[in-house]
Protein backbone atom coordinates (compact mmCIF):
# COMPACT_ATOMS: atom_id res chain seq x y z
CA UNK A 1 0.00 0.00 0.00
CA UNK A 2 2.50 2.75 0.59
CA UNK A 3 4.66 2.00 -2.80
CA UNK A 4 1.56 2.45 -4.23
CA UNK A 5 0.95 5.82 -2.44
CA UNK A 6 4.57 6.86 -2.98
CA UNK A 7 4.10 5.63 -7.05
CA UNK A 8 0.95 7.71 -6.89
CA UNK A 9 2.41 10.84 -5.36
CA UNK A 10 5.34 10.76 -7.48
CA UNK A 11 2.81 10.28 -10.75
CA UNK A 12 1.13 13.74 -9.68
CA UNK A 13 4.91 15.29 -8.69
CA UNK A 14 5.91 14.77 -12.09
CA UNK A 15 3.25 16.41 -14.39
CA UNK A 16 3.46 19.26 -11.46
CA UNK A 17 6.70 20.08 -12.24
CA UNK A 18 6.68 19.80 -15.68
CA UNK A 19 3.59 22.44 -15.69
CA UNK A 20 5.81 24.76 -13.73
CA UNK A 21 8.97 24.29 -15.77
CA UNK A 22 6.24 25.21 -19.04
CA UNK A 23 5.00 28.40 -17.07
CA UNK A 24 8.30 29.44 -16.53
CA UNK A 25 9.41 29.60 -20.26
CA UNK A 26 6.08 31.07 -20.92
CA UNK A 27 5.73 34.10 -18.31
CA UNK A 28 9.76 34.85 -18.44
CA UNK A 29 9.00 36.77 -21.67
CA UNK A 30 6.31 38.85 -19.92
CA UNK A 31 8.69 39.22 -16.68
CA UNK A 32 11.54 40.49 -19.37
CA UNK A 33 8.51 43.26 -20.51
CA UNK A 34 7.72 44.26 -17.08
CA UNK A 35 11.51 44.76 -16.13
CA UNK A 36 12.48 46.65 -18.75
CA UNK A 37 9.69 49.04 -18.88
CA UNK A 38 11.08 50.00 -15.09
CA UNK A 39 14.68 50.53 -16.46
CA UNK A 40 16.85 52.97 -18.71
CA UNK A 41 18.06 52.02 -22.44
CA UNK A 42 21.01 51.56 -20.97
CA UNK A 43 20.17 49.44 -18.33
CA UNK A 44 18.42 47.03 -20.21
CA UNK A 45 21.58 45.89 -21.58
CA UNK A 46 23.60 45.36 -18.97
CA UNK A 47 23.83 42.04 -18.43
CA UNK A 48 25.02 42.16 -15.04
CA UNK A 49 21.53 43.07 -14.26
CA UNK A 50 18.94 40.28 -12.93
CA UNK A 51 14.88 40.24 -13.55
CA UNK A 52 14.74 42.85 -10.60
CA UNK A 53 15.48 46.39 -11.28
CA UNK A 54 17.67 48.43 -8.92
CA UNK A 55 15.89 51.18 -9.24
CA UNK A 56 11.96 52.03 -10.42
CA UNK A 57 12.02 54.23 -13.21
CA UNK A 58 8.73 55.74 -13.86
CA UNK A 59 9.50 58.08 -16.69
CA UNK A 60 9.16 55.85 -19.10
CA UNK A 61 5.36 55.39 -18.52
CA UNK A 62 4.69 58.86 -18.85
CA UNK A 63 6.92 59.26 -21.72
CA UNK A 64 4.26 57.10 -23.26
CA UNK A 65 1.28 59.29 -23.34
CA UNK A 66 3.92 62.20 -24.39
CA UNK A 67 5.51 59.94 -27.33
CA UNK A 68 1.99 59.55 -28.80
CA UNK A 69 -1.48 59.84 -28.55
CA UNK A 70 -2.29 57.01 -26.07
CA UNK A 71 -6.38 57.72 -25.65
CA UNK A 72 -6.84 58.24 -28.94
CA UNK A 73 -4.68 54.83 -30.17
CA UNK A 74 -6.47 53.23 -27.19
CA UNK A 75 -10.37 54.50 -27.83
CA UNK A 76 -9.46 53.29 -31.58
CA UNK A 77 -8.47 49.92 -30.59
CA UNK A 78 -11.46 49.40 -28.25
CA UNK A 79 -13.77 50.75 -31.25
CA UNK A 80 -12.96 48.09 -33.51
CA UNK A 81 -12.73 45.32 -31.04
CA UNK A 82 -16.19 46.31 -29.61
CA UNK A 83 -17.53 46.34 -33.23
CA UNK A 84 -15.42 42.60 -33.69
CA UNK A 85 -17.19 41.17 -30.37
CA UNK A 86 -20.74 42.58 -31.42
CA UNK A 87 -20.44 41.13 -35.07
CA UNK A 88 -19.58 38.05 -33.33
CA UNK A 89 -22.06 37.98 -30.96
CA UNK A 90 -24.50 38.63 -33.83
CA UNK A 91 -23.96 36.51 -36.30
CA UNK A 92 -22.23 33.56 -35.18
CA UNK A 93 -24.52 31.91 -33.47
CA UNK A 94 -26.44 32.33 -35.88
CA UNK A 95 -24.32 30.46 -38.84
CA UNK A 96 -23.50 27.65 -35.78
CA UNK A 97 -27.11 26.90 -35.06
CA UNK A 98 -27.93 26.39 -38.66
CA UNK A 99 -24.64 24.21 -39.14
CA UNK A 100 -25.63 22.10 -36.00
CA UNK A 101 -29.40 21.80 -35.55
CA UNK A 102 -30.92 22.69 -39.33
CA UNK A 103 -30.84 20.11 -41.76
CA UNK A 104 -30.63 22.01 -45.20
CA UNK A 105 -28.64 20.61 -48.48
CA UNK A 106 -25.41 21.40 -48.67
CA UNK A 107 -24.90 22.09 -45.22
CA UNK A 108 -21.85 19.53 -44.80
CA UNK A 109 -20.63 20.82 -47.76
CA UNK A 110 -20.37 23.98 -46.58
CA UNK A 111 -19.19 23.06 -43.03
CA UNK A 112 -16.37 21.42 -45.48
CA UNK A 113 -15.77 24.28 -46.86
CA UNK A 114 -15.45 26.73 -43.84
CA UNK A 115 -12.98 23.80 -42.45
CA UNK A 116 -10.85 24.22 -45.20
CA UNK A 117 -10.91 27.52 -44.81
CA UNK A 118 -9.08 27.47 -41.62
CA UNK A 119 -5.90 25.72 -43.31
CA UNK A 120 -5.48 28.60 -45.67
CA UNK A 121 -2.63 30.98 -44.24
CA UNK A 122 -3.51 34.55 -43.75
CA UNK A 123 -0.10 35.54 -46.05
CA UNK A 124 -2.13 33.39 -48.76
CA UNK A 125 -4.99 35.65 -48.90
CA UNK A 126 -3.48 39.01 -47.67
CA UNK A 127 -3.09 40.75 -51.01
CA UNK A 128 -6.50 39.97 -52.82
CA UNK A 129 -8.05 40.94 -49.84
CA UNK A 130 -6.09 43.86 -49.86
CA UNK A 131 -6.79 44.23 -53.38
CA UNK A 132 -10.46 43.93 -52.78
CA UNK A 133 -10.94 46.89 -50.17
CA UNK A 134 -8.68 48.92 -52.30
CA UNK A 135 -11.38 48.90 -55.18
CA UNK A 136 -13.99 49.29 -52.67
CA UNK A 137 -12.15 52.50 -51.54
CA UNK A 138 -11.99 51.33 -47.47
CA UNK A 139 -8.21 51.42 -47.21
CA UNK A 140 -7.53 54.02 -44.72
CA UNK A 141 -10.69 53.27 -42.53
CA UNK A 142 -11.63 51.13 -39.93
CA UNK A 143 -14.17 48.78 -42.13
CA UNK A 144 -12.01 46.05 -43.39
CA UNK A 145 -10.93 45.33 -39.94
CA UNK A 146 -14.86 45.15 -38.96
CA UNK A 147 -17.16 43.82 -41.61
CA UNK A 148 -15.76 40.89 -41.64
CA UNK A 149 -16.97 39.81 -38.14
CA UNK A 150 -20.50 40.46 -39.15
CA UNK A 151 -19.93 37.18 -41.67
CA UNK A 152 -18.13 34.83 -39.13
CA UNK A 153 -14.55 33.69 -38.52
CA UNK A 154 -14.47 29.86 -39.28
CA UNK A 155 -12.81 29.11 -35.61
CA UNK A 156 -15.60 30.47 -33.78
CA UNK A 157 -18.04 29.13 -36.13
CA UNK A 158 -16.50 26.00 -35.60
CA UNK A 159 -16.12 26.16 -31.58
CA UNK A 160 -20.20 27.12 -32.01
CA UNK A 161 -21.09 24.39 -33.89
CA UNK A 162 -18.88 21.88 -31.68
CA UNK A 163 -20.79 23.47 -28.44
CA UNK A 164 -24.45 23.36 -29.79
CA UNK A 165 -24.12 19.93 -31.49
CA UNK A 166 -23.76 18.53 -27.73
CA UNK A 167 -27.74 20.43 -27.28
CA UNK A 168 -30.37 17.45 -27.24
CA UNK A 169 -32.20 18.04 -30.16
CA UNK A 170 -35.50 16.46 -28.20
CA UNK A 171 -35.10 20.65 -26.50
CA UNK A 172 -35.60 21.51 -30.18
CA UNK A 173 -38.39 18.85 -31.11
CA UNK A 174 -40.27 19.83 -27.93
CA UNK A 175 -40.25 23.74 -28.74
CA UNK A 176 -41.87 22.73 -32.02
CA UNK A 177 -44.59 20.67 -30.36
CA UNK A 178 -45.32 23.60 -28.62
CA UNK A 179 -45.75 25.68 -31.48
CA UNK A 180 -42.58 27.57 -31.04
CA UNK A 181 -40.91 29.24 -34.49
CA UNK A 182 -37.57 28.62 -35.36
CA UNK A 183 -35.59 31.94 -34.14
CA UNK A 184 -38.06 31.31 -31.10
CA UNK A 185 -36.35 28.31 -30.43
CA UNK A 186 -33.14 29.89 -31.36
CA UNK A 187 -33.93 32.80 -28.98
CA UNK A 188 -35.19 31.16 -26.06
CA UNK A 189 -33.32 27.31 -26.38
CA UNK A 190 -30.68 27.38 -27.97
CA UNK A 191 -28.88 30.76 -26.86
CA UNK A 192 -29.42 30.26 -23.11
CA UNK A 193 -27.77 26.85 -23.56
CA UNK A 194 -24.83 28.40 -25.73
CA UNK A 195 -23.47 30.53 -22.51
CA UNK A 196 -20.34 29.28 -22.22
CA UNK A 197 -19.48 28.53 -25.74
CA UNK A 198 -20.91 32.14 -26.42
CA UNK A 199 -18.49 33.51 -23.73
CA UNK A 200 -15.44 31.43 -24.81
CA UNK A 201 -15.61 33.07 -28.52
CA UNK A 202 -15.97 36.02 -27.08
CA UNK A 203 -13.15 36.27 -25.39
CA UNK A 204 -11.16 35.00 -28.28
CA UNK A 205 -12.51 38.15 -30.02
CA UNK A 206 -11.71 40.58 -27.80
CA UNK A 207 -8.07 39.41 -26.95
CA UNK A 208 -7.21 38.40 -30.91
CA UNK A 209 -8.65 41.96 -32.28
CA UNK A 210 -7.08 43.96 -29.51
CA UNK A 211 -3.77 42.80 -29.79
CA UNK A 212 -3.94 42.50 -33.75
CA UNK A 213 -0.82 44.14 -35.68
CA UNK A 214 -0.98 42.92 -39.10
CA UNK A 215 -4.65 44.31 -39.76
CA UNK A 216 -4.40 47.71 -38.82
CA UNK A 217 -0.88 47.95 -40.78
CA UNK A 218 -2.70 46.94 -43.55
CA UNK A 219 -5.70 49.17 -43.68
CA UNK A 220 -5.47 51.72 -40.94
CA UNK A 221 -2.54 53.37 -42.97
CA UNK A 222 -3.65 57.09 -41.76
CA UNK A 223 -2.51 57.79 -37.86
CA UNK A 224 -5.58 58.97 -37.10
CA UNK A 225 -6.48 55.31 -37.55
CA UNK A 226 -3.88 53.99 -35.71
CA UNK A 227 -4.52 50.88 -32.72
CA UNK A 228 -2.28 50.61 -29.90
CA UNK A 229 -0.49 48.39 -31.59
CA UNK A 230 0.72 50.19 -34.07
CA UNK A 231 1.49 53.06 -31.71
CA UNK A 232 4.52 50.75 -30.46
CA UNK A 233 5.84 52.00 -34.11
CA UNK A 234 6.26 55.37 -32.50
CA UNK A 235 9.10 54.41 -30.04
CA UNK A 236 11.31 53.67 -33.51
CA UNK A 237 12.94 55.86 -35.57
CA UNK A 238 15.16 55.72 -38.59
CA UNK A 239 18.62 54.74 -36.00
CA UNK A 240 17.88 54.20 -32.45
CA UNK A 241 14.64 52.56 -30.60
CA UNK A 242 13.74 53.32 -27.56
CA UNK A 243 13.56 49.97 -26.02
CA UNK A 244 11.93 51.24 -22.68
CA UNK A 245 9.25 53.70 -23.88
CA UNK A 246 8.69 50.80 -25.87
CA UNK A 247 8.24 47.74 -23.23
CA UNK A 248 6.39 50.43 -20.76
CA UNK A 249 3.46 51.00 -23.90
CA UNK A 250 3.60 46.84 -23.98
CA UNK A 251 2.46 47.05 -20.45
CA UNK A 252 -0.25 49.20 -20.79
CA UNK A 253 -1.00 47.20 -23.97
CA UNK A 254 -0.93 44.20 -22.18
CA UNK A 255 -3.25 45.62 -19.09
CA UNK A 256 -6.76 45.34 -20.67
CA UNK A 257 -6.04 41.94 -22.35
CA UNK A 258 -4.54 40.52 -18.94
CA UNK A 259 -8.38 42.05 -16.59
CA UNK A 260 -10.22 40.33 -19.27
CA UNK A 261 -8.69 36.95 -19.14
CA UNK A 262 -8.43 37.07 -14.97
CA UNK A 263 -12.51 37.96 -14.66
CA UNK A 264 -13.43 35.64 -17.59
CA UNK A 265 -10.98 32.59 -17.33
CA UNK A 266 -13.78 30.31 -15.64
CA UNK A 267 -16.29 30.77 -18.86
CA UNK A 268 -13.20 30.33 -21.24
CA UNK A 269 -12.62 26.67 -19.64
CA UNK A 270 -15.77 25.80 -19.43
CA UNK A 271 -16.68 26.93 -23.08
CA UNK A 272 -13.15 24.82 -23.81
CA UNK A 273 -13.96 21.83 -21.92
CA UNK A 274 -17.54 21.23 -23.28
CA UNK A 275 -17.23 22.63 -27.01
CA UNK A 276 -15.00 19.49 -28.17
CA UNK A 277 -11.84 21.32 -28.07
CA UNK A 278 -9.41 20.37 -25.01
CA UNK A 279 -6.83 18.14 -26.08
Amino acid sequence: MEEKKVKGRLGNLVPFILLCIFAVIYIFPILIMLSSSFRTNDQIFDTSLGLWPESFNLDNFTEVFDVMPFWKYFWNTMWVTGMNVLGTLVCTPMIAFSLSKIRWKGRDLYFSIIMASMMIPYTVTMIPLYRLWSKAGFVGTFWPLIIPAFFGYPFYIVILRQFMLTIPDELIEAGEIDGATRWQIYCKVILPLSKPGIATVTIFTFMSTFSDFLGPLLYANNSDHYTLSLGLYSFMNEHTVDWAGMMAAATLLMIPILIVFVFCQRYLMDGISTSGLKG
